[in-house]
């Protein structure tokens, strides 16, 4: 598999046909390749044997969802794979080559267990590269980027990649930016001009490269998780660092859980 893939997991249920056309869109959007892949259990006490049943039902849900995403797209090059294992580690192994992982908010069976009954939750937490949870308004084509920026060291990463997804969609790009907690020393007004301005430097820089994007810098003091979940209802996409530690801060947990669009989650691979 080629690193400019974007593969999308699915078990059939809502939740992975969601994913499955927002994968679809994406990879019509950046000429990527699509990889559906759905995976089922090995038969219960032979470890290397397959579950006949199990593969042939992924198969089944493998081909109606390239079906689902090659629809109005012709020129799309989909692929489907009905893979052995466990869910979790099938799609956590894909993360390691993959452009992008794409999985649904939902799930239903193996799938939805094996990621703690929460779908993507599991695999965003312990992903080597970036993962898209397809939840709230998965379909919408209208509205914003949101990049959530927590850490100044991640504003250029965050904001990076939500210039380039809202170039793609041809929208606003909103930065959103919270403060830590003011010092004791230190106005609330001065605290928020420098953390604008370690924002605002890096969207000059960027503007150069995407320079038909509109884009607004927003400074709150409220809790980011709140901020950005009331950001996502009228967004397409929330864009977020989720850093190089195999876990998720809890602001990205909550978002992974209450957005209302897709959320984007970037390592850093480094």
């Amino acid at each position: 598999m080629e690193h400019n893939d974007i593969v999308v997991g699915t078990d059939g249920g809502a939740g992975g046909a969601w994913a499955v056309r927002w994968a679809a869109s994406q990879a019509a959007r950046t000429g990527a390749r699509l990889r559906v892949v759905s995976v089922h259990h090995r038969q219960p006490g032979t470890p290397t044997g397959p579950d006949v049943s199990g593969r042939e039902r992924a198969w089944a849900v493998v081909t109606a969802a390239v079906a689902d995403a090659r629809g109005g797209r012709p020129a799309l090059d989909v692929r489907g794979s009905a893979l052995p294992g466990a869910p979790g580690d099938v799609l956590l192994a894909e993360t390691r080559s993959a452009a992008l992982l794409v999985v649904g908010s939902q799930g239903r069976g193996a799938l939805a267990s094996a990621l703690l009954g929460s779908v993507g939750v599991h695999v965003a937490t312990y992903a080597t590269g970036p993962v898209v949870v397809v939840r709230g308004r998965a379909d919408t084509a209208i509205g914003t980027v949101v990049a959530g920026i927590a850490d100044p060291a991640a504003a250029d990463r965050v904001l990076a990649a939500g210039f380039e997804e809202a170039h793609r969609r041809g929208c606003a790009l909103v930065a959103v930016r919270a403060p830590t907690p003011t010092p004791a020393k230190a106005s609330p007004a001065g605290l928020g001009t420098l953390v604008r301005a370690d924002v605002s430097e890096t969207v000059t820089r960027l503007r150069t490269l995407f320079p038909t994007v509109p884009v607004e810098v927003e400074l709150t003091t409220g809790n980011p998780a709140d901020v950005l979940v009331a950001a996502s209802r009228s967004a397409q996409l929330v864009v977020l660092d989720a850093g190089s530690a195999p876990s998720l801060d809890p602001v990205n947990h909550h978002l992974l859980l209450r957005a209302d669009c897709p959320v984007l989650l970037l390592r850093d691979t480094l």
